[in-house]
């Protein structure tokens, strides 16, 4: 099989290519769904040429992990708070010197079972197909993450580079050796040479492009956001802090990982600590790894805009590769105090493993269920959007570093449909103070299920959100990098989103799909056209055959044809922030939605086996 992501580095000049930001906005805005594009460029799955979900290593040494190996007794939203602690300073990762972890075979086994590993099967009645779910959650359920550790001082585990085998619960070695002193030396940072663990995350494009075509870069982004908030957080409970280091030289990197010619794109590395810093140094790996690499598909489809924005975002082997790190720019968010009384009752905090592994991505939402708290809401959305340990937010760095930390490039702006004491219509979570403010009243239900790309699982949700990022200040200050950053952050407080609903009672699922420029033109980013989001959302009403929302939105449908405005008020959903928009040029938004999101509480899926 081709391997087409070999094709990013055949232009010798790709490497400079990062800060052409012009490519970041040009392929965001060609990826972008419309109501037509969707229906004139219908794509057909070749179910029989679909990635394998699994990568395996034929030939390497494969140690099993042991399955259901126990979890402690940490709540879902107090591991979230502890994440957020003070920043790594020139390296630093702090630890509780009172309680004392045991690194070994056990712990490895609690850190990806909680985490990267497969957490249920689904069967399909008419055919008997089986086919897994994770507890790490991907777009589409199609994993184009992969995981692999530097170990180092674990009891009962040779120190060397793995790969984790998701499918078996198991380890592969790749190379022996001191592979954490190795990825410290590529990544240049030092003061990591002696951590326990290094967590390198990598994307198979292809997994997520056999689908969603071109715009599958973006969930590439979403799941390594998801899979690094996964691995962080039940670290952190099960005793070992740590961080993400994104900004680094692709090329050494893919070296360093022994993935060169191969299908897999490094995309970040998580450090943790040394809590055996007596523990021998092991000889440095030769960088001779085993192990065959399986082939996923039959044939890998070329996507050139999706090989294109990666080229785009490549940093070179040579140069600074410090990150250079915004001004707070409005949230810092880990100086914010808790909400009062927010899990302060540990009784109201579920033990984080159970959560994790009881999560499911929703297909739909039982909108007959009773109204959400108001006070839950605002509880899962201040802990989703808590600051959280990576260079490009400012850890890691130098300590003039620390006072610019923390600020983010995604907000958060909500359609509240069943919510207690909490006005149905359009929000913004202020996560400076931790509260919504109201920016439109109304019902919004069919607006959030036609948003959504005609979706009504948006519309059935107690609220659903729209995540928009300030492409253009990532750009400012990371280049085409950037665009990786922003997604990353939407899917890391997408993590948390649906751990804080799973932990409230509640459900959750992601939703990478869209229309674009529609929301632009509702939330007020974008002038709005002849045709108005108002009359698209009746045509998709009137077109197809989808179901937009609940009976109450079917109501407001009824109430539409009477000749009635469905969106009353709707203009005065106007949150643009920039008096340099340019309100008329969607290709050149500043600001622009990068990922959905809904909770409420889900249909049960009977295809889930017990």
């Amino acid at each position: 099989m081709t391997r087409f992501l070999s094709r990013v580095w055949d232009d010798p000049q790709c490497a400079s290519f990062n800060e052409e930001t012009e490519r970041l906005f040009a392929y965001h805005q060609a990826t972008k769904h419309t109501y037509h594009s969707v229906r004139d460029t219908a794509h057909y799955l070749d179910w029989s040429n679909q990635p394998d979900p699994f990568r395996t290593y034929e030939g390497a040494p494969v140690t099993l992990l042991a399955p259901e190996p126990g979890f402690p007794d940490v709540g879902t939203f107090a591991a979230i708070e502890a994440l957020g602690g003070r920043p790594g300073i020139a390296g630093e990762i702090g630890f509780e010197d009172s309680n004392p972890v045991q690194l070994d075979a056990i712990w490895l086994s609690r850190l990806l079972w909680h985490s990267m590993a497969v957490s249920a099967w689904k069967k399909i009645p008419s055919t008997g197909s089986r086919y897994s779910l994770r507890v790490n959650p991907s777009s589409g359920n199609l994993h184009p993450t992969e995981t692999y550790l530097a170990l180092h001082g674990f009891k009962d585990v040779d120190d060397g580079l793995y790969h984790y085998r998701a499918d078996r619960h198991a380890l592969e070695l790749r190379s022996p050796g001191a592979w954490t002193q190795h990825l410290a030396g590529a990544l240049l940072i030092p003061w990591a040479a002696e951590s326990s663990l290094i967590v390198g995350l990598t994307s198979i494009f292809w997994r997520e492009a056999w689908k969603y075509r071109e715009r599958a870069y973006r969930y590439c982004c979403h799941d390594l956001g998801h899979a690094m908030m996964s691995l962080l957080l039940a670290a952190r409970a099960l005793g070992l802090p740590g961080g993400a280091i994104t900004h680094f030289a692709d090329s050494r990197l893919t070296r360093a990982l022994g993935l060169t010619g191969g299908d897999e794109a490094p995309m970040a590395f998580l450090v943790f600590g040394s809590k055996n810093s007596s523990a021998p140094t092991p000889a440095a790996p030769q960088e001779i790894f085993s192990g065959v690499p399986n082939e996923l598909s039959v044939e890998e489809v070329p996507y050139e805009l999706l090989l294109g924005i990666h080229r785009s975002t490549l940093l070179p082997d040579t140069g600074d590769l410090t990150p250079h790190l915004p001004a707070a720019n409005g949230v810092i968010a880990g100086g914010r105090p808790p909400l009062p009384g927010h899990c302060r009752d540990a009784a109201r905090d579920s033990n984080l493993g159970v959560i994790a592994r009881r999560r499911r991505s929703a297909l739909d939402f039982d909108a007959r269920t009773p109204p959400m708290e108001r006070s839950e809401v605002e509880q899962v959305l201040d802990y989703a959007t808590r600051d959280w340990p990576t260079d490009w937010r400012g850890y890691f760095g130098s300590e003039a570093a620390e006072t610019r930390r923390g600020a983010d490039f995604v907000t958060l702006y909500l359609y509240v449909h069943r919510v207690r004491d909490c006005e149905p219509g359009v929000y913004r979570w202020d996560g400076g103070s931790s509260k919504l403010e109201q920016l439109h009243r109304g019902n919004v239900e069919r607006v959030a299920a036609y948003l959504s790309l005609e979706q009504a699982l948006a519309g059935n949700a107690c609220f659903a959100v729209s995540m928009v990022a300030d492409l253009a200040a990532a750009a400012k200050n990371f280049g085409n990098r950037g665009y990786r950053y922003v997604h990353f952050e939407a899917g890391a407080i997408g993590q948390r989103l649906y751990l804080g609903a799973e932990g409230l009672g509640w459900n959750a699922t992601g939703i990478g799909a869209f229309y674009d420029d529609d929301v632009h033109r509702y939330l007020g980013f974008l002038e709005e056209t002849d045709g108005s989001v108002g009359s698209s959302v009746d045509a998709a009403e009137q077109r197809t055959l989808v179901m937009l929302g609940s009976p109450a939105s079917r109501l407001a449908s009824a109430t539409s044809d009477s000749g009635d405005d469905p969106f009353p008020g709707k203009r005065q959903v106007r949150v643009n922030e920039l008096e340099a928009d340019p309100r008329t040029d969607s290709s050149r938004l500043p600001r622009q939605v990068i990922y959905h999101f809904a909770i409420g509480r889900a249909i049960p899926d009977p295809r889930i086996e017990a």
